[in-house]
């Protein structure tokens, strides 16, 4: 076993530890001047265990996660990107991308590899959905900077577009938390176009895109 799983491991028993013994630490102090033959300390009351049981519904794999399974694959990615606006031409670039479940299906991991400006592009992603926030959030971090994104959304229930919203710094500017805009589109089974929009410029501002095609 790695040393990262096993510290993720050790984590997580120490977090179900705490919160059991939390629980069974209160219900002694509730219980510990009961006459013999009363249920004992680890007896949960039913206030405490619905309290668990909505605690525990919030872990597990929702609908809202299985919206997510198209993004599931390996696709080819063509990247465009928008140096001098919108209404100029694009850098373009080619790339592949390698998304799965983690963790139990509560997270897609992404992997994208390609190039930027000639030079070699590696970035890391995860999405999910929140059950307890009801909202998805994702995350991304590459080799081109030292951000860490973080973002929050949603998917529209008619158009089935995933929308989301975060802030990027613009060191080049000296610009903190530019608000920007993403989304992702479905096109088909097999494709999907993903999107960057700067806000702060204008509405349809685009400064990214992504388009993914399934390998076959």
């Amino acid at each position: 076993m790695n040393k990262t799983r096993f510290g993720l491991m050790a984590v997580t028993a120490a977090i179900l530890a705490l919160f059991v013994g939390r629980v069974l630490s209160q219900e002694g102090e509730k219980k510990k001047d009961q006459p013999p033959g009363m249920p004992g300390a680890g007896q949960m009351s039913p206030d405490e265990m619905a309290k668990m049981q909505k605690w525990m519904a919030t872990t597990q794999p929702s609908a809202h996660h299985k919206h997510l399974e198209h993004f599931v694959g390996q696709w080819d990615t063509t990247m465009k990107i928008w140096m001098s606006g919108p209404d100029g031409p694009p850098m373009e670039s080619e790339g592949t991308s390698t998304v799965m479940w983690v963790l139990g299906g509560r997270y897609l991991q992404e992997e994208m590899k390609g190039e930027i400006m000639g030079m070699p592009y590696e970035g890391l992603g995860l999405t999910g959905y929140d059950n307890y926030k009801n909202m998805y959030m994702s995350s991304w971090a590459s080799n081109a900077d030292t951000q860490f994104l973080t973002m929050t959304g949603a998917r529209h229930p008619k158009t089935g577009i995933f929308t989301f919203y975060g802030a990027m710094d613009e060191a080049g500017i000296d610009v903190h938390g530019r608000t920007v805009k993403y989304t992702n589109k479905i096109l088909d089974k097999d494709r999907h176009v993903f999107s960057s929009i700067d806000l702060h410029a204008g509405d349809d501002y685009k400064v990214v895109e992504i388009s993914y095609t399934r390998k076959k």
